[in-house]
């Protein structure tokens, strides 16, 4: 805002610094008078805010000396770094969350089989996280000790053998994955293995705690990590990592990635401890992020074949879906609601 009054001896104009100070401009006679003083480390900012009436007797020099006085206090006051008003102008967008749960329809299922199959029939360890379906028509189990395969009637177990070098490196399994060229990815306690069926031969890559592991349509694979996202080239062996930093407001929300994927419009997802990220590979920055503000030590996505996506996650409601499209995250629950 600003305001004033001319008189017959003139009007000055206030200026309001930052801080709150004030600088000085005449208007006398006709004729207008200031002092224009550059800014001072580019600390000393300016705004007119107003005319008011003063009284112009004395010298115009008084008034140069005192805005002078001012400026050089006002040089020693400091303003915002430079870096600080970037980052603000680099937040990463943000999803909407609905607020409102709604509640989902569950009914029972008759239309699926299933078959218990345990260690009677020679699995090695009743807790399987993880199975998946080779080329051959081999089942794959990992489990906390060892990798199973099953041909429909008998197990083969794979696992750390101390006499052999060659040998899979880990027991407890904690990540299964077939590439598109038919080989097998293993994370382990131990480090990341990749197993070739046809030859039944193991091949180690240093890199620990693996408990997810992805391909995109360019063939990379991606690997979740308790310290963050690791980009793996499967021709070359080159591998990459990625993990969040707190003074680059485009990282990574955190380096506790939990999976990952790449939608069918070529977007890649990156799921961690503090939501879900849309990840830029080219840049190695973050689009988007889709908070979920719960407690988050297990979390992973699917697209059906509708393209719906849906977030799972272990809450009292455990089930999301995002709309791409809005960027907006609706949850549901097969519970009533209280």
């Amino acid at each position: 805002m600003g305001g004033g009054r001319a008189t017959s001896r003139g009007t000055v104009v206030f200026v309001e610094e930052t801080n709150g100070r004030h600088g000085i401009s005449t208007i006398a006679g006709g004729e207008y008078q200031s002092v224009s003083v550059p800014p001072m480390m580019g600390k000393a900012r300016t705004r007119a805010i107003g005319l008011c009436q003063v009284c112009l007797r004395g010298t115009f020099r008084r008034l140069v000396t005192s805005v002078l006085g001012l400026c050089l206090f006002f040089a020693a006051v400091p303003c915002p770094a430079a870096a600080d008003l970037q980052n603000a102008s680099l937040a990463v967008p943000q999803a909407q969350v609905n607020p409102e749960v709604m509640r989902l329809p569950v009914i029972d299922g008759n239309d699926i089989r299933f078959t218990h199959v345990s260690t009677t029939q020679g699995l090695s360890q009743t807790r399987v996280p993880s199975a998946v379906k080779d080329d051959q028509g081999f089942m794959w189990f990992g489990t906390q000790y060892g990798l199973n395969r099953y041909d429909g009637n008998s197990f083969r177990l794979f696992a750390h053998d101390p006499r052999n070098p060659n040998s899979f490196s880990g027991v407890y399994i904690t990540a299964l994955f077939k590439d598109r060229e038919g080989r097998l990815w293993i994370g382990c306690e131990q480090f990341l293995e990749r197993f070739e069926p046809r030859t039944e031969t193991f091949t180690r890559y240093l890199i620990r705690g693996v408990s997810h592991i992805s391909q995109d349509s360019a063939g990379q694979l991606w690997l979740a990590t308790g310290t963050g996202l690791w980009s793996l080239d499967p021709a070359t062996g080159q591998t990459h990592q990625y993990s969040h930093d707190p003074n680059e407001p485009l990282s990574l929300s955190s380096s506790e990635v939990k999976s990952s994927g790449e939608d069918r419009n070529g977007r890649f997802l990156v799921v961690n401890s503090e939501g879900l990220d849309e990840f830029d590979r080219k840049t190695g920055k973050v689009n988007l992020h889709v908070p979920l503000r719960e407690p988050l030590p297990e979390f992973s996505f699917y697209e059906d074949h509708l393209g719906v996506f849906w977030i799972i996650y272990p809450s009292a409601n455990g089930l999301a879906v995002f709309d791409r499209k809005t960027n907006t995250l609706t949850r549901y629950s097969i519970f009533d609601q209280q």
